[in-house]
């Protein structure tokens, strides 16, 4: 019986001691994490989830929309620049990257185009908030032909500027989280070709 006594307080022991280490390591860390946006422990996770599977950063941190079965890519464009427009989205460019890789090799392409989209108030008051944030702007959906000749978009998960760190502002957090929502229409209704 004193065997077991002595087994339990040398694991109490242990513990008390592996948890004092665990706090002084981690423990500002822990701190620093607990003052995010309460949402960013969902958000990482999410990105942490798809990281493990893919391995590969970029897929991990945007959203992909598979284009409904009948649609065009012409159909597509047509309704994402529909819903930008209807949401009060600018549309600021368009790099139609296989035709330009077309003209300089001579080598038929699969499509890819990327589609850039701007609310330049919010984007004035996002750089204002962080001018960090000026290297993900703008806006941008790319419609892909991916190898198997389904297409799909692509666009940033804008959760990560939303939610990743310390909270907006409520008036930032509110035009930003309406461009997320723009984007996410666009998306949406461009992949089912939804005029």
């Amino acid at each position: 019986m004193r065997l077991i006594i002595n087994i339990l307080a040398l694991v109490g022991v242990l513990a008390i001691g592996a948890g004092i280490y665990g706090w002084s390591k981690f423990g500002d860390d822990y701190k620093t994490f607990k003052s995010f946006d309460p949402k960013a422990g969902e958000v990482y996770w999410e990105m942490w989830t798809k990281l493990k599977k893919s391995r590969v950063t970029a897929e991990a941190t945007v959203w992909v929309k598979e284009f409904d079965e009948g649609v065009t890519k012409e159909d597509a464009e047509e309704s994402m620049k529909l819903v930008a427009n209807d949401m009060n989205m600018k549309i600021v460019g368009e790099l139609p990257l296989s035709e330009q890789v077309f003209a300089e090799t001579g080598k038929p392409q699969r499509y890819l185009k990327i589609f850039e989209f701007c609310d330049a108030r919010t984007a004035r008051m996002m750089v204002d908030y962080n001018v960090f944030i000026s290297a993900y702007l703008p806006c941008r959906v790319s419609m892909v032909e991916r190898k198997d000749g389904t297409f799909a978009l692509y666009s940033m998960n804008m959760d990560m500027i939303l939610h990743g760190g310390e909270s907006l502002p409520p008036e930032l957090f509110k035009k930003a989280s309406r461009v997320k929502e723009t984007i996410l229409a666009v998306m949406e209704k461009g992949a089912a070709g939804d005029f």
